[in-house]
């Protein structure tokens, strides 16, 4: 699949190996040594972490912090989320809900307003939705909700006293009890206004919400930030948590037009803060970031044998496309099917994605089941470090026996 490359970039060593981009990507991400940095350094580093609901198994920012923290426990990002606020949920990518640093806030929420998700973006949903019924609403939510440190959504209309209202709004789809104060809600938490400071147990994990004045917020500045700078810093970012990219991999990723991201290659580009690589791999010409441009003449770190079972929703692996260019690696799977639901972590030894499990955690029972086992390289079949990898997944899920179908 892949050719001898004569040159990349003026100046740098001439190489004829994949396993060099390859080290490139998966350092960018801290997929291939574990970090040591803490939590809110990584997120910052990989532009976020999906928040998915999905209880298969541990949800997918556990899933991903797992991969790349060295020693990492879930109630680490609880901590950091939920208590010391070091990162914050928000809607940002059009892959929905994002935790992302509490400094880079602001950056986010103007950068990526314009996205479009659920067939409008915020900026154009919010401004269809003000009217004054629900400016007056937002008021009085605001005043209310300032008397308490946390709530969950039922909560909040029992402390109002219209927990009858909402149940016929949202349990009987009975529109008529659409009012003003429900759409000021969903409007305070799209803006910002409300943020997530808890989730309770369960399932789906029920979240528990605080006005930002409440956590030490006073405001996230977006009018001091210039929009268009806001756009092109946030493309930056991205380019530099995959190493090596291309405008549809990071339109894919983020949401944005490719028609609006060639400019902001262009400008990188003029500005060195991205490099071109000489020649195409496929059909396509793939840019590097400046940061890692000393890694290409080979400076990158040796490749490992350390195992990680990366999330289907893992932002590596999210662009089937640039997955298969540089990893020669494709899988499916299967979200909304209720029975036989399908739930593959891609095997990623050192640099090659060598196959899939198909998993699922019972809660109870503590039993961490393996549906199937799928190794695509054969020179893995038996591999150990394979085995003692989904022995630690099974620990960190507090699993007290593994169950593999034969």
């Amino acid at each position: 699949m892949y050719k001898e490359y004569d040159e990349f970039i003026p100046g740098t060593e001439i190489f004829d190996d994949i396993n060099v981009m390859r080290n490139i990507i998966l350092e960018s991400q801290h997929l291939l040594k574990k970090s040591s940095d803490s939590i809110e350094d990584i997120v910052s580093d990989i532009c976020g972490l999906q928040y998915d609901p999905n209880p298969t198994i541990h949800l997918n920012q556990y899933i991903m912090l797992w991969n790349r923290k060295k020693d990492f426990k879930a109630e680490q990002l609880d901590i950091a989320a939920y208590k010391e606020f070091k990162v914050v949920e928000t809607w940002t990518f059009k892959r929905n809900m994002f935790f992302v640093p509490r400094n880079e806030y602001s950056l986010y929420r103007h950068a990526t307003k314009g996205i479009v998700r659920w067939g409008e973006s915020d900026e154009i949903w919010l401004k269809n939705g003000d009217s004054p019924d629900v400016q007056a609403a937002e008021k009085e939510l605001k005043e209310r909700l300032s008397e308490f440190e946390g709530l969950t959504l039922n909560q909040i209309w029992e402390k109002l006293n219209l927990s009858y209202e909402w149940h016929k709004y949202r349990r009987e789809h009975d529109h008529s009890f659409n009012l003003p104060i429900f759409r000021a809600f969903y409007r305070m938490c799209r803006r910002g206004d409300l943020l997530t400071c808890g989730r309770n147990p369960g399932t789906f994990r029920e979240p528990i919400y605080i006005l930002k004045e409440k956590i030490g917020f006073s405001d996230w500045t977006t009018d001091t930030v210039d929009e268009k700078q806001a756009i092109k810093s946030i493309v930056d970012k991205l380019i530099a948590s995959f190493g090596i990219t291309d405008p549809i991999h990071i339109s894919h990723i983020s949401g944005y037009k490719t028609a609006d991201i060639l400019p902001v290659f262009e400008e990188l580009e003029a500005e060195n803060k991205i490099l071109k690589l000489s020649h195409k791999i496929g059909r396509k010409y793939y840019y590097v970031h400046s940061s890692k441009i000393h890694l290409l003449n080979g400076n990158a770190p040796d490749n490992s044998c350390e195992v990680r079972l990366i999330s289907p929703m893992d932002t590596i692996v999210r662009d089937k496309v640039w997955l298969e260019t540089f990893f020669d690696y494709s899988f499916t799977f299967e979200y909304f099917k209720k029975k036989g639901m399908k739930w593959p972590l891609s095997i990623l030894v050192g640099n090659q994605f060598v196959g899939y499990i198909d998993c699922k955690m019972d809660w109870r029972a503590k039993k961490f089941m393996i549906k199937e086992r799928n190794i695509f390289n054969r020179d893995f079949y038996d591999c150990s470090a394979i085995d003692l990898a989904i022995e630690e997944l099974a620990e960190f899920h507090g699993a007290k026996e593994i169950i593999e179908k034969p």
